[in-house]
């Protein structure tokens, strides 16, 4: 069952301490029954209605151990749920931060979402409901082995009576399990679509088409959604019910055709009769709680696979030791740098390369060329985020590869185009207040917002706002490389001259190394260099300087 292989992720041995604690309360109940009919035949027997003290008190002790049990169980298996459901998130959570980007992107952040929210959240919800489901099992059990004690003939029949019911019963789970994973893959579809919904509300409100094809769209997939819900609800149902005809069937045998093959059962028929009657209850709840089991194994099933997958997606440099790289270079080559995204076959797939290139320490250099062009793969490959399938990179003569790949990012600040701000300042080494109060100032943003101790007072701005307070965090990484992706596209036309002319020159005198895509044409005159991108291949273009000016 994946919900205990799940369970077998967590430190220490969760899985025996849940079998241990359900093995209790499973037997004592048993026990208890076995008691009140050794009691009710010593009565029957006797023709005396006085206390049995020893038989008393094996019973309060017992009673004793099996609510103990039950509740450790219920207590124990919540408690170990919810730190297994923590402890895999967090794992996840590890794994898609040192996943190969380009392989993350292929997933699609939805899927990334729901395994970490719903899936977890639906275990967290039921875990009563296993708590009750593993008992019942064990309980089911120690009631098989009494009547065996009782009568073995009666057990051979009720034996393979459930059994039968056992398989058929649980081919209709198989089944049902099936529409569950369908169900979840339609209601992830759902998710997507209600995030599409938040996510594109300007686009929709503002095209009366593109809403209604957008209604008829989701209606389209609520409607299947609701389908296969409906569907799994009616399987559920029909299992349900089929264990109870079970059930009936196994109490007629026992009634009906058992003595028929023993004389001697007639002695034991109310012993067997109560202890398959007293299995009503387990047996009514694992039928009840198969659904529930079918969904959390589904849920289950589907985290583990996603650690798997993402497992399989490491990153090159995880799994070496790291190198460091010198904290300043001279130069950077880019020699027949190739990168191809995968196509669908008899289509013709992007490419971008064979590029060659060398960049200097202290210089401005803007990439230019229209959309599709490869600017964005490019930058990928320039920061590391994308391996590149032919070609190599080097600093000062010394190649990049996976031992060093975490020491190439670390060279890099970055602000792309889908930039995003975190409130806190994460991996900001010794924060300096009066130099980041100097930066806020400086980018004309002190007087809407401010850093209090290690996190901006607040982050909801205009976009050109919001890339002046992350072009900020960049500076203070104190990186040597700073690219920014259309950085100046959202800001203002007085502060986007002062960008060009003011803010890269004064980085260019502290020593950084610029890299900015750009379509700032008026503008290009403040690079030192300029490199443009067309169907993939890169050439590089002699920079125009404004007369007289030095920068």
């Amino acid at each position: 069952m994946k919900v205990l292989e799940l369970l077998a992720t967590q430190q220490g041995t969760p899985r025996i301490r849940l079998l241990g604690s359900a093995f209790v309360a499973g037997v004592g109940s048993v026990v208890l029954l076995a008691l009140v009919n050794i009691a009710a035949e010593h009565i029957a027997r006797s023709g005396y209605d006085q206390v049995d003290w020893p038989l008393a008190i094996a019973f309060a002790l017992t009673a004793a151990a099996f609510f103990g049990g039950e509740f450790y169980l219920v207590a124990r298996l919540g408690a170990d749920m919810e730190t297994v459901i923590d402890q895999f998130r967090v794992r996840l959570l590890n794994r898609i931060r040192r996943a190969d980007y380009a392989q993350m992107e292929r997933v699609g952040q939805e899927r990334l979402f729901e395994s970490i929210t719903q899936t977890t959240q639906t275990l967290s919800q039921n875990t009563q409901y296993l708590a009750q489901a593993l008992r019942s099992a064990i309980l089911t059990v120690s009631v098989l082995i009494y009547i065996l004690w009782l009568s073995p003939l009666a057990f051979c029949m009720v034996l393979a009576v459930t059994l039968v019911g056992g398989w058929l019963y649980a081919g209709l789970g198989q089944r049902l399990m099936e529409r569950y994973q369908h169900m979840m893959v339609e209601e992830a579809k759902l998710f997507e679509g209600i995030t599409g919904l938040f996510d594109g509300i300007k686009e929709i409100r503002l095209s009366s088409a593109r809403s209604e094809d957008f209604g008829r769209a989701f209606t389209e997939v609520t409607d299947r959604a609701t389908a296969i819900r409906t569907d799994v609800q009616i399987h559920g149902f029909q299992q349900f019910i089929f264990g109870q005809v079970a059930f009936y069937t196994l109490l007629a045998v026992v009634v009906f055709v058992v003595p028929t093959y023993a004389d001697d059962f007639r002695h034991e028929v109310v012993k067997v009769t109560t202890a398959v009657l007293f299995m009503i209850g387990p047996v009514g709840v694992l039928i009840q709680t198969m659904a529930i089991l079918a969904q959390c194994n589904a849920a289950a099933e589907r985290m583990l696979a996603l650690d798997r997958q993402l497992g399989a997606m490491a990153d090159a440099s995880e799994v070496v030791t790291p190198r460091p790289l010198p904290q300043t270079f001279d130069t950077i080559h880019f020699k027949g740098l190739e990168y191809t995204y995968p196509a669908p076959e008899g289509e013709q797939p992007f490419a971008v390369g064979p590029i060659h290139l060398q960049l200097r320490r202290g210089e401005i250099v803007f990439v230019t060329g229209g959309n599709g062009s490869g600017k964005s793969t490019f930058m990928k490959l320039l920061t590391g985020l994308y391996t590149p399938h032919f070609g190599k990179i080097s600093v000062d003569g010394e190649e990049i590869g996976p031992s060093t790949l975490k020491a190439w990012r670390g060279m890099f600040a970055t602000v792309f185009t889908d930039f995003h701000l975190f409130q806190r300042l994460h991996g900001v080494p010794e924060l300096d207040s009066a130099e980041a109060r100097q930066l806020l100032q400086w980018l004309e943003i002190d007087k809407v917002t401010a850093i209090d101790g290690d996190h901006f007072a607040h982050i909801n701005l205009s976009t050109g706002q919001r890339k002046r307070l992350a072009l900020l965090v960049a500076l203070l990484e104190k990186r040597p490389i700073l690219v920014l992706d259309e950085w100046a596209a959202d800001q203002d036309p007085h502060f986007r001259r002062f960008f060009y002319y003011e803010i890269l020159p004064e980085l260019k005198r502290r020593g950084l190394t610029v890299i900015a895509v750009t379509h700032d044409d008026h503008y290009f005159d403040a690079a030192d260099r300029r490199v443009h991108l067309e169907e993939g291949q890169l050439t590089e273009i002699k920079a125009t300087r404004r007369s007289g000016e030095v920068v």
